[in-house]
């Protein structure tokens, strides 16, 4: 099944998150990428446009399958998985990076989903759906975090306190929708509040998924202050 995954289009089994990928690729024509990833994330959302053609079932785990789009925009932009080896820790290799749901990273999950590898400290993806909440919040935990969601809601990150905080629980990024970003800097501009919406490096905080791939890739292997 994991070779195979169209195969869930004929067998009465919950699909993988990767093929729920895969089925959202079949859907769209080509390969997910970021400027395509919002478009995929809706193809497999309850209620919205069916898959074509598409599993027979619906997935189990919703955040499992947001954690494989946000892997699959990484492969995409030339940062492929590592995959686990035989004593089931990752098999390093550069560019690349790693799922913390996956082998025996999955002890350290809770610090995040997604792993890049950089100086001086590796990067920290959240993945996250629609909304923030706290969940996104806290969950850089003073690691260095970058955001990623499919995030509807502008309100959640347009206050200079909400920025604040992000910056001050670690966060140098977070990724969002292009018209969920478009509506969020404008909210900050006409508060007056551009100069809260910078991160440690100062460049921006709030970034459109359309660019996520390529800021991974600039700074995979190299140093976080690229962001």
């Amino acid at each position: 099944m994991q070779a195979c995954p169209c195969l869930f289009n004929q067998v009465d089994r919950a699909p993988s998150a990767r093929a729920v990928v895969h089925f959202c690729e079949l859907t769209l024509g080509t390969p997910v990428t970021a400027s395509n990833v919002h478009q995929a994330f809706l193809i497999q959302h309850p209620g919205a446009p069916a898959f074509n053609p598409g599993p027979l079932r619906a997935a189990a785990r919703g955040g499992t399958v947001m954690e494989m789009l946000c892997s699959e925009v990484l492969a995409s932009a030339g940062i492929p998985a590592m995959t686990p080896g035989s004593d089931r820790w990752p098999v390093w290799q550069m560019p690349g990076h790693i799922l913390m749901n996956e082998g025996r990273m999955q002890t350290l999950q809770a610090l995040g989903d997604i792993l890049i590898p950089c100086a001086p400290t590796n990067l920290v993806i959240s993945v996250k759906s629609e909304a923030a909440r706290e969940r996104l919040l806290y969950s850089a935990n003073s690691i260095e975090g970058i955001g990623f969601g499919f995030f509807k809601e502008p309100e959640e990150f347009w206050t200079a306190s909400r920025m604040s905080l992000y910056k001050r629980m670690g966060f140098t990024a977070i990724y969002m929708p292009d018209q969920t970003f478009a509506q969020v800097s404008q909210k900050v501009a006409e508060d007056g509040n551009d100069r809260h919406a910078i991160n440690i490096n100062g460049t921006a905080l709030y970034r459109p998924l359309s660019i996520f791939g390529d800021d991974m890739l600039r700074v995979v292997g190299r140093s976080s202050a690229l962001l």
